[in-house]
């Protein structure tokens, strides 16, 4: 009979070989999935983050979201194969708008690009809108239409908030910050600490962690593309849009019976549409999109 120690040490030195295989051998470039950063030369929003020696702490901030990140693979690879759904709409309004690109990795770091999310504190959709801020900025929230799950209008929303997180501040990265904590939270910090910038001030965890989240996300990505035949080859491929068109509607009685008047299939039209809570919808102008 075979000693079962024998067989458990076997096994370790057999997923051992395997593991320093897969990690190590490196006669092909592209078998590498370590992922890396220009060490010195972090960028958000067309500014260099402080990291001399003076600033050593930023490097340390950063680095820690960079390997969280990268360590969460799995999330990683929902980012990427989510990625054409949104980014390439969310980068064009952001260049309509003078609002540097990078802040199109913002709403990786607040949903994940999960249109459907909705936080613990009610924050929802892509932008984790909470009620108040989005009707502030013309969202219609009630039992009927939420509009922080209608991508476009969301994301139109969140265009001119950050717009307006700007002009109080005139600096991009507290805006950011801003946008995590409320306004009245950075402009109080910034007074009562007496500084002048997200790099130096003490925040709580979660904002202090925010704006180095997005530029990880940033760089993830970024070296993503230098490595985009292998990713693409493990995740297989990537999620697309369905070819649509808008249907002006007034109101609607009963969403399952304009689906099946119209020749719509309804759960298609609730996926389409997650901004329609209920199975109707009020008086109004409602532009409802489904398949073409």
């Amino acid at each position: 009979m075979v000693n079962k120690k024998y067989i458990i040490y076997v096994l370790i030195i057999l997923t051992v070989l395997f593991w320093g295989y897969y990690f190590l051998w490196d006669d092909k470039e592209d078998n590498n999935l370590i992922f890396s950063y220009p060490e010195d030369d972090i960028v958000f929003a067309w500014k260099k983050i402080p990291m001399s020696w003076d600033d050593y702490i930023n490097k340390q901030r950063f680095d820690k979201e960079f390997l969280v990140s990268w360590n969460s693979l799995y999330q990683f690879y929902l980012y990427i194969k989510r990625y054409p759904l949104y980014i390439p709409y969310i980068e064009e309004r952001l260049s309509e708008e003078g609002i540097p690109k990078d802040f199109k990795y913002l709403p990786i770091a607040e949903s994940a690009l999960r249109e459907d999310i909705v936080s613990s504190a009610w924050a929802w959709g892509i932008w984790q809108f909470m009620p108040e801020t989005a009707e502030r900025f013309w969202l219609i929230v009630n039992d009927e239409v939420d509009e922080r799950f209608n991508f476009e209008k969301s994301t139109d929303a969140a265009l001119k908030y950050l717009k307006f997180l700007y002009e109080e501040f005139w600096d991009r990265t507290l805006a950011a910050a801003a946008y995590n904590r409320w306004e009245g939270g950075i402009s109080k910090a910034l007074e009562t600490q007496w500084v002048d910038n997200y790099y130096d001030l003490y925040l709580n965890e979660e904002t202090s962690r925010y704006v180095f989240r997005i530029v990880s996300i940033k760089y993830l990505i970024l070296d993503y593309f230098n490595k985009k035949s292998l990713i693409d080859s493990i995740i297989w491929w990537v999620y697309e849009n369905p070819e649509t068109k808008i249907i002006n509607a007034k109101s609607i009685a009963n969403l399952v019976y304009w689906c099946n008047e119209n020749g719509y299939n309804y759960k298609s039209v609730k996926v389409l549409n997650p901004w329609i809570l209920g199975n109707s919808l009020p008086l109004g102008d409602w532009e409802i999109k489904v398949l073409k």
